[in-house]
């Protein structure tokens, strides 16, 4: 529940970063990113409230064919999506893009944070399956 939430947030200001560079006119942030990313925001906002409220209905409707289609072409969009963000926040980075200088400019590179943790997570936790295995098999030895 806080990850979609915590998704909601990044992708509301993720929406609202480029809206603002879209009202101020900043022509060097005015990209096929940029309209990329000003269309799926919203998507994944609306997507992120309907898996919170019909969680279990979802889960139950992951199970026909026609959801496995619709959700893995989701997935592909929103790899896409999270692909779209990195190289638009270092191509405004690069290009030394100073109207579109904001503290939101950051939430851009969520998914590289995501990515990144969860890298963590599993070496963290494959460490620990391998230690803790090594022990389970000296004391089956004995």
């Amino acid at each position: 529940m806080y990850g979609v939430l915590v998704s909601v947030a990044v992708n509301a200001l993720i929406l609202k970063y480029v809206l603002e560079n879209e009202k101020e006119n900043c022509e060097c942030a005015m990209t096929w990113h940029h309209n990329f990313i000003k269309l799926y925001a919203p998507v994944v906002i609306f997507l992120a409230f309907v898996r919170l409220l019909f969680r279990n209905e979802i889960d139950k409707a992951m199970n026909t064919p026609l959801f496995k289609v619709l959700f893995g072409v989701l997935g592909l969009v929103s790899f896409a999506y999270s692909i779209t963000l990195l190289v638009y926040f270092f191509k405004l980075k690069l290009s030394e893009c100073k109207c579109s200088k904001d503290w939101k400019r950051k939430m851009l590179i969520f998914p590289l944070i995501v990515i990144a943790v969860a890298l963590i997570l599993v070496f963290l936790i494959t460490t620990v399956l391998a230690l803790t295995g090594k022990k389970m098999l000296k004391n089956g030895k004995k």
